[in-house]
Parts: structure tokens; C-alpha cells; sequence
């Protein structure tokens, strides 16, 4: 993940009280995954416009080796053993089955919308699923072009290119809206939140995963570790649109904790059976028409 890669960053993971409400945990230090989405939308850098962040962002994602060929990208989230990025694939190959398997439980047709699809790999896999139909939305026509290429022969994918800021309520309207890391190009997470919630199907989800979500002591320090990652490696007007989120801006938000690092569960899965699971909280909330 761009910003924290190469860190030994330390997040606080997810729990749900009685009521549902967030709570942080104590924290605990984990290496970051990559992340291959692209960002949501225009965002500006202090000095130019939209332009200049995209060329930011990509010159970033060609540093850390994460533009791929298109024989690449059809393979994902499988890389060769070669790839310097193996590690953190495997554990986004984990996250991504576990979540294909999860919204696989839906009753069909399934409508999925994935935020943030960059180069639409997350998005094939869900369109997979049996019954399912899958849009991939993306700011960034690089890579979403490179998606339509790859996966053109999918009748039930399809990539729009938006900014999900401004975008109307997607027709139709999505059972599952996925955000897979990429909160951090979102400086207001609490407004999205809100705007996706109120996109979904009365009976919908959106799963949040495979992004840091920081306590409040930890947030100055990743933001300095960003600061100091971007200018090491040559692109730094992208340490002032990576956002560092606290748990406190899920405040006021019920959730499902499908996925708590900390958890004893995990921390056995990770040493005693070896599965690379995502260093991040899986979280899912709900469309409140719903309840």
C-alpha cells in the first residue's frame, strides 16, 4: 500500500460491543499489503489540479512496481514467486477469496459495485460469483482502461470511469458496494460512508477492507512515515492526499467485524496454520433501511 509500504505500521483493529458500535482495540504492528486500486476521484495536490495528482499517483505506483502487463493483471492475485510484492498479494489473494465466498452467500441476482476498481482484478473475481452482475468504478483511466481490456470477455462486468463524489445512485441498484483499499485517497470517510450507505439495496452491504484505520496516539506518526515514504521515493505531493483515518470517524456507524487482526483466532491462523491474512479489519455495515 502506497504510503506505508516497508513500515512496520501499527493499526488498531476492529471490535463490536453488544450494539454494534466500533470500539478500538489495542493496537498491533503489522507489515502493510499492497494496494492496486486507484483513486476515487480527482483529488488536487496544494500546487496543481487533478492532472498532477494522476500523474503523481501512477509515477508512485510505477516506483513501488505495481503497474503490471495485462497478462499480469488477468493473473491476479496470483504473482510469480519472483515478484517483490508476493508477500503482500498472497494476503490480498486471502482477503479476496474470503470476501468472494461471503457475498457468494447472497441470495441471486447479485448487483456488486466495486469503488475504486483500478485495474479491475478484485472485480473479475466477484463477477464469478453465480449470478452475479459487477460494475468496477474508477477516476483513473490508465488502469481502468487496462481493466476493460483484460476482462472484456466477461458479459457480466463491465468499468465505469467517475468520480464517485459526484455520481449519481448507480442503476441498478447494488446489493454489495465493495471498498478494497482505497479509503485512504478519501479525506472525508464519514461522508462516503453515508453516500454509499444510502446507495445500497434495502437488504445491501458495503465491506470495508484491506485499509489501515488508525487509533487517534498512531495517526500523526503515519502520516510522517507517508511523508517521509513518498519523498524517499521521489513523489512527494502524494503525502498530502494519503489519508490516515482514525477509528473515531466510524463513530455513529453500526458494524460487523468479519476480520480482527488481533483477534485470537487470527493470530492462531497466521502461526500455526501460516495463512496470510490481511494485517487490516474487515468491516461490514449495513444499509439501515434494513433494520
Amino acid at each position: 500500500m502506497a504510503g506505508e509500504r516497508g513500515d512496520a505500521a501499527v493499526e488498531a483493529v476492529g471490535a463490536v460491543d453488544v450494539s454494534g458500535t466500533a470500539k478500538p482495540n489495542p493496537a498491533s504492528a503489522a507489515a502493510v499489503p499492497a494496494g492496486p486500486n486507484g483513486p476515487l476521484g480527482p483529488s488536487r495536490t496544494a500546487d496543481g489540479g487533478a492532472g498532477d495528482w494522476t500523474a503523481g499517483y501512477l509515477r508512485a505506483r510505477e516506483r513501488e512496481g505495481r503497474l503490471y502487463s495485462d497478462a499480469s493483471v488477468a493473473a491476479l492475485p496470483n504473482v510469480p514467486a519472483t515478484d517483490a510484492l508476493r508477500s503482500e498479494w498472497r494476503q490480498r489473494a486471502d482477503s479476496a477469496a474470503r470476501l468472494v465466498v461471503a457475498v457468494g452467500r447472497r441470495p441471486r441476482p447479485i448487483e456488486i459495485l466495486e469503488i475504486g476498481c483500478g485495474n479491475g482484478w478484485l472485480s473479475n473475481l466477484l463477477a464469478q460469483i453465480p449470478g452475479a452482475s459487477v460494475v468496477g468504478l474508477d477516476a483513473t483511466a490508465v488502469e481502468l482502461d487496462q481493466a476493460r481490456r483484460v476482462f472484456a470477455g466477461r458479459s457480466n462486468l463491465r468499468f465505469v470511469r467517475a468520480d464517485v463524489r459526484a455520481a449519481a445512485p448507480p442503476e441498478p441498484v447494488p446489493d454489495v458496494i465493495v471498498l478494497a483499499s482505497v479509503i485512504q485517497y478519501v479525506a472525508d470517510l464519514p461522508a462516503l460512508i453515508r453516500q454509499l450507505l444510502g446507495w445500497l439495496a434495502p437488504d445491501g452491504e458495503l465491506d470495508l477492507l484491506d485499509s489501515p484505520l488508525y487509533r487517534t496516539a498512531d495517526v500523526a506518526a503515519a502520516r510522517e512515515r507517508s511523508r517521509a515514504y513518498y519523498a524517499s521515493i521521489g513523489v512527494p505531493e502524494m503525502a498530502g492526499t494519503y489519508h490516515h483515518h482514525d477509528w473515531h470517524e466510524l463513530d455513529g456507524f453500526a458494524f460487523e467485524a468479519r476480520h480482527r487482526p488481533d483477534s485470537a483466532r487470527a493470530r492462531f491462523e497466521r502461526r500455526v496454520h501460516r495463512r496470510h491474512r490481511s494485517p487490516f479489519p474487515w468491516l461490514v455495515l449495513r444499509n439501515e433501511a434494513a433494520r
